[in-house]
């Protein structure tokens, strides 16, 4: 695993969810690192902002406009990135959506499936078109993005700790499955980032992200991450440097979880 186990300059690797936020700074983060990044997101424009972040940085990266929540357009992302030259070796599994004033009572069964949909079942569709490339490449590592809600939860979120736990069970059997094929895989359990999601949710509320229990101190416990910050930490654990690490979870909460 040790020689294996990992993604490597100048490889491919996906990453979902690249419109904004963690996806956008990932994609950043690796394109500098010199892998070709393939950006997937279903928006467009922001798909086309975050092409444009690399390109300004002089790095270089391939998007790809696709819903994950499809089956068609997961395996036409795997098929793409397996065809550019260079073998895939990493899959980022971002793509996320936030799920508030939701108990189990006030969600829809549409809104239900839709969340999971996105949340989790995109990471079963990605991987499963992703696997074979990535075992033909001699191994790899696949991070999937979980959350502190897979761990500690709160009210309202019934479908998105539903989804975000089952990335956390889902990345353990995954681990299992595929050692064999030197692919380590990973989950990855951010605390508060700062994404639109968050600010969607700050919003709605009527509040500031202070007056909903985030502090704004660069010190302080449970401060509110920059994107960037998530970044780091995937290129680390795609990296040779974290292959020790697989079927676990990399808590990046800012200590969130030490206050429970």
């Amino acid at each position: 695993m040790r020689e294996h186990g990992f993604v490597t300059k100048d490889s491919v690797v996906i990453v979902t969810g690249a419109g904004g936020g963690i996806g956008s700074a990932t994609a950043l983060k690796l394109a500098s690192l010199g892998m070709t990044v393939v950006t997937v997101d279903k928006n467009e424009s922001q798909l086309s902002a975050t092409t444009k972040r690399i390109a300004d940085a002089g790095f270089k990266s391939v998007a790809i406009a696709a819903d994950v929540t499809s089956e068609d357009d997961c395996k036409k992302v795997c098929n793409a990135a397996s065809t550019l030259g260079l073998p895939l070796k990493g899959l980022v599994n971002n793509a996320a959506v936030g799920a508030f004033n939701m108990s189990v009572e006030q969600t829809s069964l549409d809104e239900w499936n839709r969340i999971i949909a996105i949340n989790l079942t995109s990471l079963f569709l990605m991987s499963k078109y992703a696997l074979p490339h990535i075992r033909e490449a001699g191994g790899g590592a696949i991070i999937n993005v979980s959350s502190v809600h897979a761990y500690a939860t709160s009210t309202g979120v019934a479908p998105y700790a539903a989804a975000k736990g089952g990335v956390l069970a889902l990345t353990r059997t995954m681990a299992l499955d595929l050692a064999k094929d030197k692919i380590r895989v990973i989950c990855l359990a951010p605390g508060a980032v700062n994404t639109p999601m968050l600010q969607q949710h700050a919003d709605r509320e009527g509040k500031t992200l202070a007056e909903l229990g985030f502090p704004a101190g660069s010190s302080d416990i449970a401060r509110i991450a920059d994107p960037a910050e998530l970044a780091d930490t995937i290129s680390f654990a795609l990296s040779k440097e974290a292959t020790f690490i697989t079927g676990s979870a990399i808590v990046a909460d800012g200590g969130l979880l030490a206050k429970f």
